[in-house]
């Protein structure tokens, strides 16, 4: 009793985002069976795929015939994670049911980063509630998709960082980094926040953590350095993956050549390629996709960077609960559109739009907040990273939401900041 006392706010965020996510894995399974958790293209054919040709083949491919050619288009922690569910003979609600608890985990640690950071449970409290019940994320959550499991990791590695246990935080972040490579470009805005908040304290640059900073470095280098020398020595590459360069040309560049008028270089498949089906995602083929970017925008630098910076920031201001509606409910129960029903699902999709709107507002209100005005421009710095690279396709209306998913908790802190901001000067003035 003491336990639940003590703990009694933590066990009921836990709950809330627990519980509506298994709720819906419940619907799910019962109308849909367990096929409705692989529904998205990307689980079939990244991890389902790579976790039954690892166990089965014991190579990580994207084959689905012989020869099984390695790859290295996704890190490998998530496919790992699947095997081994799948080498236990569980069923495959069985990783969606970790993946839940694991969304009851983040939405705790928001509430505990809530207090941490502005010393109030309240923001630290509505964060939570709003982690909890945001729609895309119970989506993505029910899902075999690596979102859940990096949001996760990365949420996990930024308490570490805020409580400043760096060596914990270095290996959650490196294991993040594992599940989706995003994250190793955040790594150099963390150290750049603890020398900005350790001269604070010390105001002597020579009492910096630079011990701190060096050893966190190492462990976080030291959990990629496996995969990455796999990669050296089967592709000649230390690159993480190759998913960066093939997504930039044949997505966005190729986007970018539709608008121009222009037909785009496509790599030429060799004679007696062994298995032509995954040929476009060889990381041999990164050299190609580099030059012919860099050609194109040496050719037309303004038009490419118009072009690039309109996409980066209509993805934030799409509606991703339109990818719910016209790709989920519309798709699984089209009879719920031709009634009433259908137009408040579409009133509810708009409020939606507005309600992201308010929290971009209230976050920008939080940069008045000075005492976290550091962290805030470093997880604005993080959003245009994703805005400016993956998170562009978001613009087409696809499934962007899950791009900035693991951000959304700390946009809801933010906004909270920013509320109780402007609530205080409202009440001074009146």
């Amino acid at each position: 009793m003491q336990i639940y006392q003590r703990y009694k706010v933590e066990i009921w965020i836990f709950l809330l985002a627990f519980g509506l996510r298994f709720l819906y894995a419940i619907f799910v399974l019962l109308f849909f069976g367990e096929h409705g958790f692989i529904s998205h293209s990307d689980t079939v054919y990244f991890y389902l795929r790579g976790a039954e040709n690892l166990l089965n083949h014991h190579i990580f491919s994207l084959n689905t015939n012989p020869p099984y050619m390695p790859n290295t288009y996704h890190t490998p922690l998530y496919t790992f994670f699947v095997a081994l569910f799948l080498w236990l003979k569980l069923p495959l609600f069985s990783i969606i049911f970790v993946q839940n608890l694991m969304a009851g985990a983040i939405s705790v640690l928001i509430y505990r980063i809530g207090i941490i950071l502005f010393s109030s449970e309240r923001i630290g409290f509505w964060a939570a509630v709003l982690t909890a019940l945001e729609p895309a994320s119970i989506y993505w959550n029910n899902l075999l998709m690596s979102d859940y499991l990096f949001t996760f990791l990365f949420v996990l590695a930024c308490y570490y960082f805020f409580i400043k246990r760096y060596y914990t935080f270095a290996l959650c972040l490196g294991l993040a980094t594992l599940t989706r490579p995003t994250s190793l470009y955040f790594l150099p805005l963390f150290m750049l926040l603890m020398i900005f908040e350790e001269f604070k304290i010390q105001k002597s640059w020579p009492h910096l953590p630079w011990r701190w900073m060096v050893i966190t470095i190492l462990i976080f280098l030291a959990v990629l350095f496996p995969w990455a020398l796999r990669n050296k020595i089967v592709f000649d590459t230390w690159n993480l993956s190759s998913a960066e360069w093939y997504n930039l040309y044949s997505i966005l560049t190729q986007q970018f050549a539709d608008a121009e008028g222009f037909e785009l270089p496509k790599p030429q498949l060799p004679q007696n390629y062994p298995n032509p089906e995954t040929f476009h995602h060889d990381p041999a083929n990164i050299p190609f996709y580099k030059n012919h970017f860099w050609q194109i925008v040496k050719e037309r630098p303004f038009e490419y960077a118009k072009f690039h910076t309109t996409l980066a920031l209509k993805s934030r201001l799409v509606n991703y609960y339109d990818y719910l509606v016209e790709y989920v409910l519309k798709a699984k129960f089209p009879n719920l559109f031709s009634s009433f029903i259908g137009e408040f699902i579409y009133f509810l999709t708009a409020l939606g739009w507005f309600f992201w709107m308010a929290i971009y507002v209230l976050m920008s209100a939080s940069l008045f907040y000075a005492k976290q005005r550091a962290c805030l421009i470093m997880f604005l710095a993080m959003v245009a990273m994703i805005m400016f690279s993956a998170g562009a396709t978001g613009a087409f209306g696809v499934d962007g939401s899950r791009f900035i998913m693991p951000l959304a908790p700390f946009m809801f802190l933010f906004a909270g900041a920013g509320f109780g901001f402007i609530y205080n000067r409202l009440k001074y003035v009146f």
